[in-house]
């Protein structure tokens, strides 16, 4: 029975090293740097200059986020599954649970702005709550495989 689960342990973290830089997750941030690149093309010349350089800065934040991300993943793959804790797991489930609620207060005050605003801040605002959207599906997604792990850990 033991063999079983380390077997079952093991090709979960086989599986959990093999999806930490999903290219999903790579190409949320991707998106997130090209739209920052928009955005700051709009800077000089637009009325909303005020929400254009707050959503560029959470554009810039969630980047850095998500970079340190793959830098836990990173550090996490080097643990020896041996060794493996669930101190570690709990840290990057706590550390995408931040960046979610980052996302969400993104989302939030992008849906509080009320005053009327150029149709290019516009645009802008809904593709960034769809990327905010798109990126909180994606940790549910990343924190489901997590969950697998922590219970196999469990049952060590």
């Amino acid at each position: 029975m033991r063999k079983i689960i380390f077997i079952v342990l093991t090709l979960s973290f086989f599986c959990f090293s093999a999806y930490a830089l999903d290219t999903k997750i790579v190409g949320m941030r991707n998106k997130f740097f090209e739209e920052s690149k928009a955005i700051k093309t709009l800077l000089a010349n637009s009325k909303d200059m005020i929400l254009l350089n707050s959503m560029w800065d959470s554009c810039i934040m969630t980047m850095t986020q998500l970079d340190a991300y793959f830098s836990m993943v990173g550090i996490f793959n080097t643990i020896k599954k041996e060794t493996l804790t669930e101190e570690a797991i709990n840290y990057i489930t706590n550390w995408l649970e931040a960046i979610k609620k980052t996302n969400d207060l993104n989302i939030k005050s992008l849906n509080a702005i009320t005053n009327p605003v150029e149709p290019k801040t516009k645009i802008h605002m809904e593709k960034l709550r769809g990327y905010f959207n798109d990126l909180n599906n994606q940790i549910n997604t990343e924190l489901n495989k997590i969950s697998i792990i922590k219970k196999l850990l469990k049952t060590r």
